[in-house]
């Protein structure tokens, strides 16, 4: 046997392997970009694998092909489902864009007139030049179907991914296991169910919420007559996963588009608008007061400023995928550093993490801030 290696020397191995790991990672963005959306959904279904190995007494793998392919059904009848009539919306939108604009553009001008503004006319009428829809139609058509080639391939080895991920999930934790030093092993791994706790607690609780919020959404919309009203209940559900900042952005685009339709009930374009905008702050303040509470709670414990830079973060780094991610991050990176910073102090730590992820109530007479509330979701 050759000579043992110092605790020095395992120390930089290690993090030189982890410092190249970090790098290859993130200069290789697109490449990894599919397995990380594998490895979101693959985490959400690993329970419903488990469940059917347990109850059915199945192999490991007839379990996740099982769940794999309910999955594929799930995306091709929900496609035939919501494709057509997503696409129908597209086209209606397409076809009324000039209108919405120049109607968005009278209410405007008018409203400028009627409160004394009339300088802000010549600057309404430059803001939303749509253009020839058909030149832009066709400038965009080579890049989106190269595009949309490149789309077919990242769903293709997600799709692979996240079968794998499903199947060898459990030879993958006893690889990690093994790798672990043994001094450490009795600590690390709770540690690591103390963050699993945390992730499967939001990330369920996030898919809940798209699936409420694009439902609720869409029969309100649909009640005060908005066009389009599927493309945005969709929308608004996906930017439920953005916290402070998605909710927000998805009732201005419904304003914007109630602003540019002609307003049912003999209503005043100004005064529809209101009416959606109030139904989103109704729906928000649902949310944070009922849903949130009852079905996430204060989970991630995240100020909102460190949420906002975290999203800034994520999005700089890894675009749409980073924004989605970035949050759940800094939360496990705030109950690694609650464990690191125990251990420094020479403490227990997990007292302090079993208290972190406590689910905490509001009671009824005194409810938490919504945007603090927002932010810890």
């Amino acid at each position: 046997m050759g000579a043992r290696w110092s605790s020095t020397t395992k120390r930089v191995v290690v993090a030189l392997f982890a410092l190249a790991a970090l790098y290859i990672v993130y200069r290789a963005g697109d490449i990894v970009r599919p397995f990380v959306w594998a490895g979101v959904l693959a985490y959400v279904l690993l329970p419903v694998v488990a469940l059917l190995e347990r109850r059915l007494s199945l192999p490991r793998t007839a379990a996740a092909a099982i769940v794999f392919l309910g999955l594929l059904a799930a995306i091709i009848g929900g496609g035939r489902l919501l494709v057509p009539l997503a696409i129908d919306q597209v086209r209606e939108l397409q076809r009324t864009l000039p209108t919405l604009v120049a109607n968005a553009q009278n209410t405007l001008a008018e409203t400028a007139d009627q409160v004394g503004l009339e300088d802000l006319d010549a600057l309404i009428a430059n803001v939303g030049g749509i253009g020839d829809l058909t030149q832009m139609v066709a400038r965009g058509a080579v890049p989106f179907i190269v595009g949309f080639g490149h789309f077919l391939l990242e769903l293709l080895v997600f799709l692979i991914a996240t079968f794998f991920l499903l199947r060898d999930a459990p030879r993958l934790f006893q690889w990690f296991r093994r790798i672990l030093p043994a001094s450490q092993r009795n600590e690390l791994i709770p540690l690591f169910a103390q963050v699993n706790t945390l992730l499967g607690r939001y990330v369920r609780g996030q898919m809940f919420l798209i699936g409420v919020m694009s439902t609720v959404t869409f029969v309100g919309l649909s009640i005060l007559q908005l066009p389009f009203a599927l493309l945005l209940a969709l929308m608004t559900g996906v930017l439920e996963v953005i916290p402070i900042v998605g909710p927000i952005t998805a009732g201005a685009i419904a304003c914007l588009v109630a602003l540019g339709h002609p307003a049912p009930w003999g209503l005043s374009q100004i005064w529809y608008v209101a009416i959606v905008a109030a139904m989103y702050t109704v729906l928000r303040h649902s949310e944070d007061y009922f849903v949130i509470p009852l079905v996430i709670g204060r989970i991630v414990k995240l100020h909102p400023a460190v949420v906002i830079f975290s999203l800034l973060t994520g999005g700089a780094l890894y675009g749409l995928l980073g924004v989605l991610i970035a949050v759940p991050v800094a939360a496990t990176l705030r109950l690694v550093l609650i464990y690191v910073g125990a251990k420094l102090r020479d403490e227990d730590p997990f007292p302090q993490l079993e208290q972190e992820l406590e689910v905490q109530h509001p009671t009824p007479t005194a409810p938490a801030r919504a945007l603090g509330r927002r932010a810890h979701s």
